[in-house]
């Protein structure tokens, strides 16, 4: 693997936002929602998708503004565009996920101005064409709803017993995951996790003495 990796770093480069160079685990961006709001399966599969379509079409769109306009008017022009979108994302997910809404609270609108929109739009996914930026954008995106996912459905499990909703019948939980601090330690594990195999992926292979011909 770690081979494998080296040899096609370069490529795998444009991917790396799904999991090595990932949004929450590696740069510590858009992780409120998740330690807050994202404790259940269905929270953070909500959040998920908001976050993906809002992001995604906000950033796209958003590629087309003249770069003559000052940098201060793009960015309110990013948020302007972003809080449009999330108007039809919201009634989308009030219709399917009445109650994880109404749970999630504030951290549902914040995601109209995460990180990805304005900050990363311009000293990032602008500086690529757009068939890359919409390829690492892509990977970004759905490298937030991995971590999302993951986190919500692991505090669900072991915390309240259940998944989506439902009942595992479990005998013994740990109800102190579905509070904040729990989010927040889970991902350090997540983030510690990574940057160890971060490390393994970049380290030189170690090569083999060579044989002696005497």
């Amino acid at each position: 693997m770690r081979t494998f990796y080296q040899k096609h770093k370069k490529t795998l480069s444009l991917f790396d936002g799904f999991f090595l160079n990932n949004t929450v685990l590696e740069r510590g961006l858009v992780i409120a929602p998740i330690i807050v709001a994202g404790n259940t399966m269905k929270n953070a599969v909500m959040l998920s998708i908001a976050f993906v379509i809002i992001t995604f079409i906000t950033v796209f769109v958003s590629s087309f503004i003249p770069k003559k306009f000052p940098y201060t008017i793009r960015a309110i022009l990013h948020t302007v565009l972003a809080a449009i979108v999330f108007i039809p994302v919201s009634i989308l997910l009030q219709n399917f996920f009445p109650e994880a809404v109404y749970k999630t609270g504030i951290f549902l609108p914040l995601l109209v101005t995460n990180s990805l929109i304005v900050s990363k739009s311009e000293s990032r996914f602008f500086k690529k064409t757009r068939g890359k930026m919409a390829v690492d954008l892509i990977s970004h995106v759905l490298g937030f709803m991995l971590v999302a996912c993951l986190v919500g459905a692991l505090r669900e499990i072991l915390g309240n017993g259940t998944f989506w909703g439902n009942s595992l019948g479990m005998s013994e939980t740990a109800p102190a995951l579905m509070f904040p601090f729990a989010g927040f330690i889970i991902l350090g594990f997540l983030a510690a996790a990574l940057q160890k195999f971060r490390r393994y992926l970049n380290q030189e292979p170690k090569r083999e003495p060579e044989a002696s011909n005497e």
